[in-house]
């Protein structure tokens, strides 16, 4: 004889013999009570048994069905929602600027509808890394002509007042008159 086929689904023989003994345990000790009352719930366990299980059981799983339709209805609401009220950005540029020298700040968060060549901004990745090196060590609001070798007393007295601040113009007096 060839093997038996192997199904995922027990055999009707063990589902009649669970049920049998569900209803034995839910009704032990009923059987032999008499009162129609008792009767009338021993009916109805074995009909619910029989017919297909416990109907509060399958009240929770349509509630449980219930709740999760409306947390994903909830969930798509929110998103949605976030996606219409995202914060309107504009992106400017400072004066005398290449805006093409400037990364698009919508390209990088992926919201750019427009192309490249219609972009007034950049969108290289490059660009964003690239930026004008400045040296620390030079002061840029300098005047490049204006050098300290050609300062006189009283230029030399106007720095060092505005470097210090008022407090110390007594002692700058004393300490460009050290100096000379």
């Amino acid at each position: 004889m060839p093997p038996k086929k192997q199904s995922d689904k027990p055999s009707k023989k063990n589902v009649e013999k669970a049920k049998t003994k569900n209803i034995e345990d839910k009704t032990f000790g009923l059987k032999n009570k008499k009162g129609n009352k008792n009767q009338k719930y021993i009916a109805q366990v074995e009909h619910q048994i029989k017919s297909g299980g416990d109907p509060l059981q399958k009240k929770k799983e349509a509630e449980r069905a219930a709740e999760k339709k409306k947390k994903e209805a909830a969930q798509k609401l929110e998103e949605e929602q976030k996606a219409l009220f995202r914060p309107v950005m504009t992106q400017k540029v400072a004066s005398g600027v290449d805006p093409k020298s400037v990364f698009c700040a919508f390209f990088k968060q992926g919201l750019c509808k427009k192309t490249a060549e219609k972009c007034k901004f950049s969108h290289d990745p490059d660009i964003e890394h690239k930026s004008a090196k400045r040296s620390i060590y030079t002061d840029t609001a300098k005047d490049e002509d204006d050098d300290m070798e050609d300062w006189d007393e009283e230029k030399l007295a106007d720095v060092v007042g505005k470097k210090h601040g008022a407090e110390k113009k007594t002692g700058d007096s004393h300490y460009l008159q050290i100096l000379s």
